[in-house]
């Protein structure tokens, strides 16, 4: 973080309610500050709105982002506190007050390297639900990627860790009035679609598409579509993803249905959950199987290793045997010969 560079705005004075502690990204056309509620006693984050003159296209962009966040609500989506505008050093600027995520994003994860598949279905299970939800209101994100899905370490819900959806900047509900800066193409050129990128009408499937392309990266560790802006955007008109062969056939298949050139082949938000989720399960059950087997594997060592150690005791008994036996024998015989002289002994003296 560079403070110098993001120099912190003081304290709202029409608000008195947030003290911003932290810048903590950048985007197009807001800064967002980690902040202290007062009113509430808990961190948020901030979306602070730059103040500077806008275009009347970033006006409505901003207007529609917060008019969005308020009216979707769902737990993989980053929650709005609250929105207004309050004086900064003279400056009248617009803010949103959301939720603050204690984690990473998917893309600062993947300068680890790849994903695990567990890890990378827990994910995509949890953007396609939201998605689902998003899309039932008629809105499409459009920069579905892995800067705008954000993770938390918390397991919950049945998965491993939380994920949420995050930045609305440019979504748009789907029976709205087509409107961009001078035609031009929202989103980010990695992760568009093959329609956001020939500049016709997007809808729903656009997400699934982008989604698609952030769990393959996420798979592999790899961008599909690299080079510039240009290339990026372009490449997808002439090729399809390349989807790896060793993934599983589940995987497979629905990596490659959700990054179908047609937007119409595409299968839902609802669907694509569905389906990650039924992966998800397997892999559970796989795991339980080969615990099981570890443990049966152990049982059967265990056994084998108490049967030789019976054979070994019923060998060590065969051995000591003829030794009780002869020593049986000895003492018998001593005992008739002792007999046999006592009686006479006894008949010498009565005679």
């Amino acid at each position: 973080m560079n403070e110098a560079a993001h120099p912190l705005p003081a304290s709202g004075q029409q608000t008195g309610r947030y003290v911003f502690e932290e810048h903590i990204g950048t985007g197009g056309m807001a800064e967002v500050y980690r902040a202290r509620d007062n009113h509430l006693g808990r961190e948020v984050a901030i979306k602070l709105f730059r103040a500077e003159a806008a275009t009347p296209y970033d006006e409505v962009r901003r207007e529609r982002e917060i008019q969005l966040l308020g009216s979707l609500r769902h737990p993989g989506l980053v929650e709005i506190f609250d929105a207004g505008s309050f004086d900064d050093r003279g400056s009248l600027r617009r803010y949103i007050a959301m939720e603050y995520i204690e984690g990473n994003s998917v893309a600062t994860r993947l300068r680890s390297g790849a994903l695990s598949a567990r890890l990378v279905a827990d994910i995509g299970a949890q953007v396609a639900d939201a998605l689902a939800h998003v899309h039932s209101h008629d809105v499409v994100h459009r920069d579905v990627k892995p800067d705008n899905i954000l993770l938390t370490e918390q397991a919950a819900y049945g998965y491993t860790l939380i994920a949420k959806l995050a930045d609305f900047g440019i979504a748009q509900f789907t029976d709205a009035t087509r409107f961009t800066d001078h035609n031009s193409v929202l989103g980010t050129a990695q992760y568009i679609s093959p329609e956001q990128a020939s500049g016709q009408e997007v809808g729903a499937p656009t997400d699934i598409y982008s989604l698609g392309l952030t769990l393959l990266e996420s798979l592999t560790g790899e961008r599909e579509y690299q080079g510039t802006a240009i290339e990026a955007a372009l490449a997808r008109l002439s090729r399809s993803p390349s989807v790896p062969e060793d993934l599983s056939d589940e995987w497979r298949d629905i990596l490659t249905a959700m990054t179908a050139t047609d937007p119409q082949a595409r299968p839902t938000a609802h669907e694509v959950a569905a389906t990650l989720r039924d992966i998800i399960r397997a892999s559970i059950l796989e795991g339980r199987a080969k615990h099981t087997s570890r443990r049966s594997r152990r049982a059967a060592n265990a056994e084998r290793g108490s049967a030789r150690a019976t054979v070994r005791s019923a060998d060590r008994d065969r051995q000591r045997k003829p030794w009780v036996l002869t020593t049986a024998i000895v003492g018998l015989a001593g005992v008739v010969v002792g007999t046999v002289v006592g009686v006479l002994l006894g008949t010498h003296v009565i005679g």
